[in-house]
């Protein structure tokens, strides 16, 4: 019987060949959703405010290669002016496994192993899409700690899953923001960096992307700050988008981020893209209407709205935005304030 797990140990059994002397600082990695090039554009836009200080390059990472993605970065690259930027597309196999299983998790994993895989500079940082960076010297800071401590890895946040505090392992870090040595990243075998079913220190676990790599590291070489700071993250708002994708129903867009997603069309991408979501007026239609394409009816729903509200009017209200953006997102979300605030 064919084991998904032995293929992912095959297909990403080794790293690519290893770089003599890496270039010292960091590389911003970029691992976003093909199809919803918005995210790249915001990423662009807001990595785009940072410092320079220690940057070596930003590589541009698709889930999956679409007509008109490679245009639209070189269009949108011209304006990116605080390193070099470089497009490393999927292979053949991974764009086959993404058209067959179209599970954001697998997609992500690749994305990191190729941006690992293609950093020539001793560091890199996973930016996340939907994590709004408001501090101009925020990757800066973060690299200089992480390199002058001589750490494996240094996060932002801890990670969700409490099953690793109850068995005592409190260092491991969320993958959003995480900068990390590469000569670290390397000691393990790719597959090893998936998520995947593994066991620590005897117990059985599923094992979201690096933790398992973070979990057989000395934890004196893993670090995170003190406190989130210097950013605005909506948190799972591709794995969302994913999800609705494959709804044969109405989609519960039960944390608002089929209406993020949208908002933030309008508010960056100028372009003549194509997006498969829903517009603003059709997304208030699903507040009453349980036929709706994407619907608002549930009471979690609705004790959800605080939060995605607060988070918003926090990115309005920071400087990454000029006014006419600021204006796009505060008129989008006014008929949803008048039913949920």
């Amino acid at each position: 019987m064919f084991k998904l797990a032995t293929f992912w140990k095959w297909l990403y059994s080794d790293w690519e060949a290893s770089i003599d002397k890496p270039i010292p600082g960091y590389t911003i990695l970029l691992p976003v959703p093909g199809d919803l090039p918005v995210f790249l554009k915001i990423a662009l836009e807001i990595c785009c405010q940072q410092k320079s200080d220690n940057l070596v390059e930003t590589i541009v990472i698709p889930d999956q290669s679409l007509p008109g993605f490679k245009e639209l970065l070189q269009e949108w690259a011209k304006d990116y002016s605080i390193s070099p930027i470089r497009l490393v597309k999927p292979k053949l196999l991974e764009e086959l496994i993404f058209s067959v299983k179209k599970n954001p998790h697998h997609n992500y994993a690749s994305q990191v192993i190729r941006g690992i895989n293609a950093t020539q500079s001793t560091h890199a940082l996973l930016h996340d899409a939907d994590l709004f960076i408001t501090n101009n010297t925020f990757l800066n800071i973060h690299y200089q700690k992480c390199n002058n401590s001589h750490l494996a890895c240094l996060g932002v946040s801890p990670v969700w899953d409490n099953w690793y505090n109850e068995q005592g392992i409190y260092h491991l870090n969320a993958t959003w923001e995480l900068i990390f040595n590469i000569q670290w990243a390397r000691s393990f075998k790719p597959w090893e960096h998936r998520g995947h079913d593994n066991e620590i220190n005897g117990k059985a676990h599923t094992f979201d992307v690096t933790l398992f790599p973070q979990c057989k590291t000395d934890p004196k070489f893993i670090d995170r700050h003190q406190e989130e700071w210097g950013f605005v993250h909506f948190n799972y708002v591709i794995c969302t988008y994913r999800w609705f994708q494959k709804s044969k129903v109405s989609f519960e867009d039960e944390s608002f981020r089929i209406l993020l997603i949208r908002l933030l069309i309008n508010a960056f991408d100028t372009s003549a893209w194509k997006y498969d979501v829903p517009e603003v007026d059709e997304l208030v239609k699903g507040i009453n209407d349980a036929s709706n394409c994407v619907t608002y009816m549930q009471q979690k729903t609705r004790e959800n709205y605080g939060e995605f509200r607060s988070k918003l009017q926090t990115l309005i209200d920071s400087q990454i935005l000029n006014d006419e953006k600021a204006e796009i997102l505060s008129e989008g979300v006014r008929n949803f304030d008048r039913v949920f605030c």
